[in-house]
């Protein structure tokens, strides 16, 4: 049976709860929210990436920017990502905010820059893109988003 103190011990060594990670995934939320609350940011986003599409419609990474991803029926998710590439210290992590008014958290493997999305079709709605990424709904504060979603467990 683990103590107190071994308990602490044993979540210092998970590199999902590392301190590093803790203090992106509170930097992010915050920078989030305040993305998600400023709807005249998100409208220019949107704009922003309808423009990028119509001046080049052969581009298949229209549909995301560095802080927002947009589904081919207008939902939309602001997100922060970080892969373990760009800093040995954070575990890949995923957090986002959709117009479905959820946060939503990931492990899965985006890689650096989100180059994953570049290889992939604009998903066709928030669902898709939940299931298709292994994104898990939380509440937007607490340390649940820290966990595993990806790769799946098996049974």
């Amino acid at each position: 049976m683990l103590t107190g103190a071994g308990l602490l011990v044993a979540c210092n060594r998970n590199p999902l709860y590392a301190p590093a990670r803790r203090e992106w995934k509170a930097q992010a939320l915050l920078e989030i929210a305040r993305r998600a609350a400023d709807a005249a940011w998100v409208a220019a986003e949107i704009e922003s990436l309808k423009a990028k599409a119509a001046q080049d419609p052969s581009d298949d990474s229209t549909w995301f920017s560095d802080r927002l991803i947009l589904m081919k029926n207008g939902e939309w998710l602001i997100y922060a990502s970080k892969c373990s590439k760009e800093d040995r210290r954070i575990h890949d992590i995923f957090l986002g905010r959709a117009s479905d008014g959820k946060w939503y958290y990931s492990t899965y493997h985006f890689c650096v820059r989100m180059l994953e999305l570049r290889v992939e079709e604009q998903p066709d709605d928030l669902p898709h893109f939940i299931s298709a990424y292994f994104l898990r709904e939380f509440d937007g504060r607490s340390d649940e988003c820290l966990n595993l979603t990806w790769p799946a467990k098996r049974k």
